[in-house]
């Protein structure tokens, strides 16, 4: 089995294509340039919710992000 990243920039595609990855571990990098890891909890108008790898909740606004990337299995 091998893996591909899929990577997401645009920000209509981003909010278009983030509801399907619920339940997955996923990778934003932020405005900031600041990169988060977490697995994708909730999605709703506004943004996105994601656990951390301390099990703590992080709310991220989707005008703060500018990228998202996960690993999928071809």
């Amino acid at each position: 089995m091998s893996t591909k990243q899929l990577r997401l920039s645009d920000p209509a595609e981003i909010k278009s294509r983030i509801g399907s990855f619920l339940g997955k571990k996923i990778n934003i990098v932020l405005s900031d340039n600041t990169a988060m890891v977490g697995e994708l909890k909730e999605v709703n108008d506004s943004g996105i919710v994601l656990i951390n790898m301390r099990l703590k909740k992080a709310m991220h606004p989707f005008n703060t992000i500018t990228e998202v990337y996960l690993d999928t299995i071809v």
